[in-house]
């Protein structure tokens, strides 16, 4: 079980122990109310509240349905050939559904910007650490931001002549969604990447370049395949090395 690894180091440490015991008791948990958990765990029920959200979930009873759902039997993996047949589909489909229009607008972007900032969550981050190598590599200045405490102060801070790119499957992780407010907010540019479908973090960015995915639900086992984003990553260098040419 996994449901906690893309918001674990959002969680202080009275919350971590809490996660640590709701994960050693899953079978109690399932039937204990969140005041009787909080007072087994020695905390209030504002900390259990609180880390159920930070770990995507509206709330205490939202989590507890999760878990009891977790028992339910699961369907048999595919065969190879599926599978090898299904990332290929998802990386075409990648390609497409971007425009070329928008990868050339982006890439000018990127040059001509002071600096490019890369923000990402969860099992995303390796999307942007992948990117941030590529772009110092070619000589752009690019700050990979993993630090949750800089996201905000970097949002509030970035220039005009800067450029914040927010990388997210779902388009709905919280903190990401809170910068992308706060760049915009002050008048900044902001580039998004995302599943190819309606989500918040879209609907404030600049810039949009989408990944197919056949899920973009990454809240709980976020095990989505993300090939279509190093896809997207990789035609997006190609376009800047097109622009970087030119000069």
């Amino acid at each position: 079980m996994d449901f906690y690894s893309n918001n674990y180091d959002l969680l202080t440490n009275s919350e971590r122990v809490l996660l640590h015991y709701i994960l050693d008791h899953i079978d109690t948990i399932k039937n204990m109310t969140s005041q009787k958990l909080a007072t087994q765990c020695g905390v209030s029920k504002t900390v259990v509240i609180n880390m159920c959200q930070k770990l995507g979930f509206e709330g205490y009873n939202d989590l507890r349905f999760f878990l009891k759902n977790q028992d339910k039997e699961k369907e048999p993996l595919e065969s190879t050939e599926t599978f090898e047949f299904r990332m290929i589909d998802i990386v075409t489909q990648s390609i497409q559904v971007n425009k070329h229009e928008v990868l050339e607008k982006i890439a000018k972007m990127i040059i001509r910007s002071n600096c490019i900032y890369l923000i990402a969550r969860g099992t995303s981050k390796p999307i942007a650490s992948y990117l941030n190598h590529i772009l110092l590599t070619l000589n752009i200045k690019c700050i990979n931001i993993p630090d949750l405490n800089l996201m905000q102060l970097v949002a509030q801070k970035m220039t005009h002549d800067e450029v914040l790119m927010a990388i997210s499957l779902s388009g709905r992780t919280p903190l990401i969604i809170e910068t992308a407010k706060a760049v915009k907010a002050y008048g900044n540019t902001l580039i998004s990447l995302t599943s190819f479908s309606d989500n918040p973090l879209n609907h404030y960015s600049d810039l949009q370049l989408f990944c197919s995915s056949e899920s973009n639900d990454t809240k709980i086992n976020d095990v989505n395949i993300r090939i279509g984003m190093f896809a997207v990553i990789d035609l997006l260098v190609h376009y800047i090395k097109i622009e970087l040419s030119k000069k």
